[in-house]
C-alpha cells in the first residue's frame, strides 16, 4: 500500500522561493504603493517578440520567454495592446493567441 500525499510536507518545506538571494545582474523588483510587485514592459519590446518567434501569433509564454518577464506581466501588457487597438486576440482551447492588426 502506498502512502497518500495530501499536499503537506513538500520536499522544500512548502517554502517556494523563500531565502532566495538575488544573483549578479538580476534586477531588483519594484513594488507599488499597495506592496504589489510591478514589472515594467515597454510596448515596443512586446511588439518586437513577433519578430523573434516563428509564426504570425504570440502567446504570453512567448513574451515571457523572450523578454524575461513573468507570464502575468506579459498577459497584462498584451491585453493593454489589444485595448489600445494595436493587437487582436483569440482564445483557442486553453491558450490565448495575439496577433498584430493589419
Amino acid at each position: 500500500m502506498t502512502p497518500k500525499h495530501g499536499g503537506h510536507g513538500q520536499a522544500n518545506g512548502g517554502q517556494h522561493g523563500s531565502g532566495r538571494k538575488r544573483g549578479r545582474g538580476e534586477r531588483r523588483r519594484v513594488r507599488d504603493e499597495d506592496g504589489q510587485f510591478v514589472e515594467s514592459v515597454e510596448s515596443e519590446s512586446v511588439l518586437s517578440v513577433f519578430d523573434a518567434v516563428s509564426g504570425p501569433v504570440v502567446t504570453t509564454t512567448d513574451v515571457s520567454d523572450v523578454l524575461g518577464v513573468s507570464t502575468e506581466a506579459a498577459r497584462q501588457k498584451l491585453n493593454s495592446l489589444v485595448e489600445d487597438g494595436q493587437l487582436r486576440r483569440r482564445k483557442t482551447g486553453r491558450t490565448v493567441v495575439y496577433w498584430q492588426r493589419e
